[in-house]
């Protein structure tokens, strides 16, 4: 009887060393994932990015911007093929020279922009790239950044409402319509219609 209970005290000791193995390596994956979370967390996010400027805007810029919450430096990027717009040349070449160029510090939060093409422009042009691949590198705080590899689709935009009216070509009627009316003309009478559209 005695070497029976040994024999299952041994066995539950056997069972519970298992379990407590499997706790420690469950434990240690846990505590490499917070680890990999919290460097992310505190990682700088850098995007380049095409979108409209402002909601409604038909013109389409060139974004670089730091997502994250702390600082980027050394900030790297690749694009292929090479930006083209159709609309200026030394828009791209400007966009160009910037992807070019290493940028010691991007702070959290900034954003820098340039101009790439006027959206309904370029959607008519079919010979100009609709994809680039991009490819950012960064340091953070604790180190390099994994680099990160994406696709911009121009084609998502197309069919956008780019060219809509914004508040600015509002505006811009509005200061029409009072300097028309200031000089002594009559105002005309869509003035009300457009304001309230």
């Amino acid at each position: 009887m005695s070497t029976l209970l040994a024999v299952i005290a041994v066995v539950i000791s056997l069972v519970a060393l298992g379990y407590s193995h499997l706790q420690a390596v469950y434990s240690g994956r846990q505590l490499r994932l917070n680890e990999r979370i919290n460097k992310e967390a505190n990682d700088p996010y850098v995007v380049a990015d095409i979108r409209p400027r402002a909601g409604g805007s038909g013109l389409l810029v060139f974004v670089i911007e730091n997502l994250g919450r702390t600082v980027a430096r050394d900030v790297e990027l690749t694009i292929s093929p090479p930006i083209e717009g159709g609309e200026q040349a030394d828009w791209d070449a400007k966009i160009m020279t910037a992807i070019g160029r290493k940028i010691p510090f991007l702070p959290p939060g900034r954003r820098l922009e340039w101009f790439f093409t006027f959206g309904g422009r370029f959607y008519m042009n079919a010979t100009l790239p609709r994809q680039y691949t991009v490819t950012v590198k960064a340091s953070g705080p604790s180190g390099p950044v994994e680099p990160m590899t994406y696709t911009i689709d121009l084609d998502v935009m197309q069919g956008m409402a780019l060219d809509r009216e914004t508040v600015v070509a509002k505006l811009d009627q509005i200061a029409k319509h009072t300097k028309t009316m200031s000089n002594g003309q009559t105002p005309s009478e869509e003035l009300p219609r457009q304001i309230d559209e």
